[in-house]
């Protein structure tokens, strides 16, 4: 599996932080500029240990993923079970969650997210790697922003909020 590593600084507490990350775990639509839709399958309700959800991000390209391991307010891993992305063999990631505290003495918390993919066709990891990490880094972008503001991004109001926010 091919390893890649993401982080934003978030600032708000590490439990607010959880709370949408994990909790909401269902609704990453709202932050994730790249998706369509979410949602919770098996009638989940949040996130916890063996949950799971659909992710649209077009008309065609869709995955389910489940929550497999849980550290309480600190990390999490998903694993995808089902998915139709091309070339995409296997994916799961890893969110790890650390409070910090800033020069004003503000909480704040850095998210780091590990993401584990493997290719149906080798060579694929060196044409496809840039795109889905530009895809991760707008997803935990849209997670800050979110969490900061409390207004939705997606795919229409993206690039207008990343270039004012950040």
């Amino acid at each position: 599996m091919n390893k890649s590593e993401f982080r934003e600084v978030i600032n708000a507490p590490k439990e607010k932080t959880w709370e949408v990350l994990f909790t909401q775990y269902g609704d990453i639509h709202v932050h994730n500029p790249g998706m369509m839709s979410s949602n919770y399958m098996h009638n989940a309700k949040r996130g916890e240990l063996g949950c799971e959800r659909y992710c649209q991000f077009s008309e065609k390209l869709s995955l389910d993923e489940k929550i497999t391991e849980v550290d309480e307010n600190n990390s999490f891993k998903v694993v995808v079970t089902r998915h139709n992305l091309p070339f995409i063999k296997e994916m799961s990631a890893t969110y790890e969650l650390s409070s910090i505290e800033s020069m004003t003495g503000d909480e704040v918390t850095e998210v780091k997210m590990t993401s584990y993919v493997s290719f149906s066709l080798g060579f694929m990891k060196y044409l496809m790697r840039g795109q889905l990490g530009k895809g991760l880094v707008k997803h935990l972008f849209g997670l800050k922003y979110y969490i900061e503001t409390g207004k939705v991004v997606d795919s229409h109001n993206y690039t207008e909020i990343y270039k004012s926010y950040k």
